[in-house]
């Protein structure tokens, strides 16, 4: 949903101002404490540096190549009536 930055901004929408992001802040700092902000800065931090690896492992993955390929063992299935066959041999009255 793309909308015109005229639109955004008639509806009231922009970016915070220096009081709006200093009421926030003090709002943060009543409901988690001063003790735990530093530990809430780590965890984003972390989240943030995980994200990143995540998307760096992706491009760094290849695709193997015929020399690493091992084939599969050829297995014969038998048909169902070989298969019929022996189980009624097995179960001899």
């Amino acid at each position: 949903m793309n909308l015109p930055l005229d639109a955004l901004l008639q509806a009231g929408f922009s970016m915070p101002g220096g009081g709006e992001l200093l009421l926030i802040l003090l709002i943060v700092l009543v409901v988690f404490g001063h003790n735990r902000i530093p530990q809430l800065g780590d965890a984003l931090g972390k989240g943030i540096r995980n994200f990143r690896k995540s998307f760096a492992k992706d491009e760094t993955e290849t695709t193997p190549t015929e020399r690493d390929v091992q084939p599969l063992p050829e297995q014969r299935a038998q048909p169902m009536d070989e298969k019929l066959a022996q189980s009624d041999k097995n179960h001899v009255v």
